[in-house]
């Protein structure tokens, strides 16, 4: 039987060292102020493109054309779509490899003849790839070119008495089933990954510190001569850890409720509704992980023998939640129904399932529940089984 008074009594003593370390604190609670500034910079730096995009697009785009008298009509086309024609000299090529040009179409003499006696004519659309700022004004020239291209195909071929619809056998039309909420989120897809991982590293200097820190001390032999068991000892760290990561999901959750509240997410045409109940429930679903996710980190800590070691061997447990993160990033429509019986995987569908308003259901909750509970009773049980070998106190 756990006695509970001491229990309380070690984690009180743990939490008292906690808040002492005043360096600890602040890197524990800057990494959810890091994540909340990072995704409002993202949206706005997304914001700012299309704004960018949509003032370049609504001035006139000038296009240099060498060879605008060989084909007329489609110099007319472009400039019906708001495509300024400007003339180019016989150097266009050149001028577009030595950057005084972003880009240029080039119509050879020949193209007048091929064009009046229905034959294919060549064009020519100069420009650098690996230009990054012209893609925009590029891609809507290229656009405009097939238009007038297909356009023209079409002409042709009811000239000679064939419809057009012979050439297109198939019209596909699109239709996006996604709601606005759903569309939000592939501009927050970064979310679930943030708050899976504070969960997971929230109180990672702190548990180091109270395993191997101690161990490093030599303060953990003064702990280990109390009547206190093994069991209360590494409960009452692993109850201070769960605190502090419970705090510093707290503080996200708080900083991301600001952050939907004001960000312009509008102004990208899209309708994000998340509120502070959301976020809420989803604090909620990320405490059977966090829960788990420090008996690990005691588990594996325990084992350093210094408080170095500790962050290192606990700094790599960050890949255990990347890889289920990384497949949920690349296949963002997968789910399963077993997805919820695999930590962190099920963690990380859920929350971005909450985050596009699907709505709140208990038995995912209580599966989280069911696959954390026995094993961090597990790690705790064999963590304090560790406690008290001379190898683990004393390193021999």
């Amino acid at each position: 039987m756990l006695p509970l008074k001491t229990l309380w009594i070690i984690f009180r003593k743990e939490w008292c060292d906690a808040l002492r370390d005043k360096r600890s604190l602040r890197m524990a609670f800057l990494p959810p102020v890091y994540f909340a500034a990072v995704f409002v910079a993202s949206v706005l730096f997304i914001i700012h493109l299309k704004n960018t995009s949509t003032a370049s697009v609504s001035e006139p785009l000038q296009l240099p054309v060498y060879g605008a008298e060989h084909l007329p009509a489609m110099m007319d086309w472009l400039e019906e779509k708001g495509i300024r024609v400007k003339p180019a000299g016989e150097d266009a090529y050149a001028q577009v490899e030595q950057k005084k040009l972003d880009y240029a179409l080039i119509i050879p003499a020949e193209a007048a003849d091929q064009f009046a006696t229905g034959e294919s004519a060549t064009v020519w659309l100069v420009h650098d790839a690996t230009n990054n700022k012209i893609q925009g004004s590029l891609g809507f020239i290229r656009q405009q070119l097939w238009s007038w291209n297909g356009r023209m195909g079409s002409l042709r071929l009811l000239a000679r008495g064939i419809s057009p619809s012979v050439v297109n056998p198939v019209y596909v039309r699109e239709m996006n089933i996604a709601s606005d909420e759903k569309m939000g989120l592939m501009v927050m897809l970064s979310l679930p990954m943030f708050l899976v991982l504070l969960a997971f590293i929230g109180s990672v200097g702190f548990s180091a510190d109270m395993t191997a820190g101690e161990r490093e001390r030599r303060s953990l032999e003064s702990l280990l001569i109390t009547p206190a068991t093994s069991l209360a000892i590494i409960g009452g760290k692993w109850l201070t850890s769960l605190a502090i990561t419970l705090l510093v999901l707290l503080l996200e959750v708080l900083l991301l409720a600001i952050a939907f509240a004001y960000v312009p997410f509008n102004e990208l045409g899209l309708r994000v509704n998340v509120s502070i109940a959301d976020l809420l429930v989803i604090f909620v679903m990320l405490v059977p992980l966090a829960v788990l996710a420090i008996a690990l980190q005691l588990s594996i800590a325990i084992f350093a023998r210094s408080f170095k070691d500790a962050q290192t061997y606990i700094g790599l447990l960050v890949f255990i939640p990347m890889i289920p993160m990384f497949y949920t990033l690349f296949n963002p429509g997968a789910y399963e129904p077993w997805f919820n019986w695999i930590p962190v995987l099920g963690h990380q569908a859920m929350v971005k399932e909450l985050l596009i308003g699907s709505g709140f259901s208990w038995w995912p909750l209580a599966q989280f529940w069911i696959v954390s509970l026995p094993l961090t009773i597990g790690m705790l049980l064999f963590t304090a089984r560790q406690l008290r070998k001379p190898k683990i106190v004393y390193g021999v």
